[in-house]
């Protein structure tokens, strides 16, 4: 019996000692398995919100890389339009034209830093059929042409003293070698004698043809019955030119030609009829392009102080110097469309500062009102 007991109660305590192991063990195993849970959140948590810092860091790092830099060495580094050794490219906007200025724009490729600027026509062809005011006006048209940055430039100049427009027309009918024809186009003069109209308009790709009449006709109306005559066979000819009406100046108060037989002496009186034989007879006949108003700029220079330089002696003819650049600057300025005080016009220095003050407003103001005489600044 007492050995039954014992054996019941060894059992007992060998059944008591592997309950309390598993209930150890499933204690055990619930701890564990919340422990693998919590790690795998937090690991969870853990890598996004590193992953995000990760980024954050990166960026501020990345700041304060660039702001702990020393200012010196950032400075060093920058380009600024004040410190860049420019390298500009060139590129046109528009493109210019007669008449018409173009434009630039030129862009540094260190600095990004741009400015525009005005260009005039790269090239000038010029003919003009006429007589000893047709040369007065041109002869300085090259060397202007030229110091505005014009690159290729020629002038022809076809003379005959006192030519008028029915004298042209004869000799275009009965192709006369009648011409002497004074021609720059290297910047120099060179006179050719005996030449006919054919004979220059054959070249064919003159940008501008200009004529015009006599002085002694200018005013006329008698003066003008071929007017037609001569323009349409310029133009067909040279139909892609532009034809230039060259709108003269009157004889100065006390010259020889200013008679009381011719328009009574009076030289206002003699500009006003070339304007309304400009104005009632050139224009209307549609054969002209444009007008060039080298007369008004010679009348508003007489008003200046400087009035009995504009001339030679005879009160007909320009002053080689003053005279010739006052008509050639009109000139320059009314074939491109610049502005004069645009321009680097300064005469070569063959004319003084006070000449020039008053060539550049002559022809500002006859640009601006090409049939009227405006009174000059520089009076005293």
């Amino acid at each position: 019996m007492k050995r039954f007991i014992g054996i019941a109660v060894s059992v007992c305590l060998i059944l008591s000692m592997l309950c309390g192991c598993s209930s150890q063990n499933d204690t055990q195993s619930d701890v564990s398995d919340d422990v693998i849970i919590e790690q795998v959140i937090v690991s969870d948590t853990t890598s996004e919100t590193s992953s995000n810092e990760g980024i954050v860091s990166n960026d501020i790092t990345s700041e304060n890389q660039v702001s702990s830099q020393p200012t010196s060495s950032v400075e060093s580094t920058v380009i600024t339009p004040s410190t860049c050794s420019h390298q500009y490219s060139e590129k046109i906007t528009q493109k210019a034209e007669l008449f018409k200025m173009g434009t630039k724009s030129f862009t540094c490729s260190n600095c990004g830093d741009s400015y525009t600027k005005e260009y005039p026509i790269e090239s000038i062809k010029l003919l003009s059929i006429s007589n000893s005011y047709g040369k007065n006006a041109l002869w300085e048209l090259y060397d202007i042409c030229k110091s505005e940055g014009v690159k290729n430039v020629d002038i022809a100049v076809m003379y005959i003293a006192g030519c008028s427009l029915d004298q042209h027309w004869e000799n275009i009918q009965n192709n006369n070698a009648a011409y002497e024809v004074f021609r720059n186009n290297n910047g120099k003069w060179i006179s050719t004698p005996n030449c006919t109209i054919d004979s220059l308009l054959a070249e064919g790709d003159w940008d501008v043809i200009t004529t015009q009449n006599s002085s002694y006709w200018s005013g006329n109306s008698k003066g003008f019955d071929n007017l037609d005559n001569v323009a349409d066979y310029i133009k067909g000819k040279c139909p892609n030119s532009k034809l230039i009406w060259h709108h003269i100046w009157s004889y100065q108060e006390g010259s020889e030609w200013l008679t009381p037989n011719n328009y009574n002496g009076d030289e206002k009186l003699m500009y006003q009829s070339i304007v309304d034989r400009v104005n009632d007879t050139v224009i209307p006949s549609g054969k002209f392009d444009s007008v060039a108003p080298v007369g008004a700029a010679i009348m508003n220079a007489r008003t200046s102080k400087l009035k009995n330089s504009v001339h030679l002696d005879d009160g007909s003819h320009l002053s080689e110097e003053f005279g010739y650049y006052i008509a050639a600057f009109t000139w320059y300025c009314h074939l491109t469309g610049q502005g004069v005080y645009d321009t680097n016009f300064a005469a070569n220095g063959m004319i003084s500062s006070e000449e020039l003050n008053v060539a550049v407003e002559s022809a500002k103001n006859a640009i601006e009102n090409p049939y009227k005489i405006t009174q000059s600044y520089y009076t005293r």
